[in-house]
């Protein structure tokens, strides 16, 4: 893929999961959380043309099944695959789990009516629960076809793969700053009180998303060494592999610094502050990520240098 028509499409997926987190802030009664999403607003639409009349009725339960037919739709077309029967079993129980989820978003009061002890202010958990049922079950179809590429391809392909998986990690890493990150700006904004306060929110949505924007940075260029890597460009591994680890380990250093300045920033600037903040956030999972990759740089430089001395004796 391009690096310009990636670059638009991160920007397409930031919009999109941005305006999602917008929705759930400003419209919880419709978009109550993130896991809900798409099964609520499904729910909400078929439940509005249900509520039509017979016909309507019967078109919103033809719409529900044939949704939650397309897992056992795709279950059906590998079943040729001996390999493939315990992802056929998933993908089918996820096409049930999805009828049953749909069924109690179309009539959300047969959830409350099911568990006494519910009331109307745990709704939203309750489509929340049912929501990540359901993409528990997609992530687990996903992750059991990943197994079987991986366990039946070589090492161009898994080369290949880990590409792929580079790219996808990079439009979730542009997600969670959409969904995290961007709330916390609107919010600042939202209750500023003071030309100050906005600035605070601005710059905390900065160090928030920091992380997450080094770790996409760091992971475009790791693509670039694997590819480099799989053209067995020899100098040019080594280089981008060295390359790589200075960035990792600059990438190690703002996010540690930025948080501080953060805070001294807001210390410097109290007397023009209506409300005060001081927080030590430590995103353990980019740190894991960053050092990840910089372990993987050195170990790519090495091999390729290790390689190199063996032709030299050959």
């Amino acid at each position: 893929m391009k690096r310009k028509t990636f670059f638009i499409l991160l920007g397409i997926v930031f919009v999109l999961f941005a305006a999602l987190a917008l929705f759930v802030e400003g419209l919880p009664e419709l978009f109550s959380s993130y896991v809900a999403f798409p099964f609520e607003q499904i729910g909400a639409g078929l439940r509005a043309l249900s509520l039509t009349g017979s016909v309507g009725n019967g078109v919103a339960l033809a719409i529900c099944v044939g949704i939650s037919l397309i897992p056992v739709i795709l279950a059906l077309c590998t079943r040729r695959e001996k390999s493939s029967i315990g992802e056929r079993i998933v993908l089918c129980c996820t096409g049930v789990v999805a009828f049953i989820v749909l069924l109690c978003m179309i009539n959300p009061t047969e959830i409350l009516s099911a568990f006494p002890g519910f009331t109307m202010d745990l709704l939203p958990v309750v489509k929340g629960s049912l929501g990540y049922t359901v993409w528990s079950f997609v992530v687990l179809c996903l992750m059991l076809k990943l197994l079987k590429l991986f366990r039946d391809s070589d090492t161009h392909k898994l080369l290949r793969y880990l590409r792929i998986a580079l790219y996808a990690l990079c439009l979730l890493f542009d997600a969670v700053i959409a969904l995290s990150c961007v709330p916390i700006l609107v919010n600042g904004i939202s209750d500023a009180y003071r030309c100050m306060d906005g600035l605070m929110a601005v710059l905390r949505f900065v160090a928030s998303s920091l992380p997450y924007i080094l770790d996409i940075i760091i992971t475009l260029s790791a693509i670039t060494l694997l590819e480099t890597f799989m053209s067995d460009d020899k100098t040019d591994t080594v280089q981008r592999a060295d390359a790589l680890s200075r960035r990792c380990c600059l990438a190690l250093g703002i996010t540690a610094v930025s948080t501080v300045i953060l805070n001294v920033v807001q210390l410097l600037l109290s007397n023009w502050l209506s409300n005060i903040s001081v927080s030590v956030d430590i995103p353990f999972i980019s740190l894991a990520f960053v050092l990840l990759i910089l372990l993987l740089s050195r170990l790519i430089a090495e091999n390729r240098r290790l390689r190199d001395d063996n032709d030299l004796f050959i």
